[in-house]
């Protein structure tokens, strides 16, 4: 099975309220998962990170009944957690991805290091099969 994650990080402004809620939309929008109009992902994070950080983890029924929010919505954002590294599933719960966020975090600049030094092995070969195939060219250049 092939496991694919996409980790996207914006550039954005850290909001000048120090409260909760503010810095969980800052967290969506930073790491892009806040595309639309409700707030539904916000306070989808909110709970995962609350019960994360208790030590239990959440269903997705139990966030529709919480949350009063379609369970399609809810599953639609718990589908994009969980693609951005940020959430895990364990049989019918949903957990951050460690026991806290700036664990989860962690884990995340870990994933991203390890892919850059496999993308550094690649551009390595891609130089060096480059390089054989000038130095190659400028031999047979050379024999005419």
């Amino acid at each position: 099975m092939v496991f694919e994650e996409r980790i996207t990080i914006r550039a954005v402004g850290k909001p000048s309220k120090q409260n909760f809620d503010a810095l969980v939309v800052w967290f969506c929008q930073s790491l892009d998962l806040s595309g639309s109009r409700d707030s539904s992902e916000k306070e989808i994070l909110k709970e995962i990170i609350g019960n994360s950080v208790s030590g239990k983890g959440t269903t997705s029924k139990e966030l529709n009944y919480r949350l009063e929010t379609p369970r399609t919505t809810v599953i639609y954002h718990l589908n994009r957690f969980i693609n951005s590294g940020i959430v895990v599933r364990k049989g019918r719960k949903y957990y951050l991805r460690s026991s806290d966020m700036v664990g989860t975090l962690q884990e995340l600049q870990a994933d991203m290091e390890h892919e850059f030094q496999r993308l550094a092995r690649v551009a390595a070969e891609m130089d060096q099969i480059l390089e054989n195939d000038f130095h190659g060219r400028r031999r047979s250049r050379r024999k005419q």
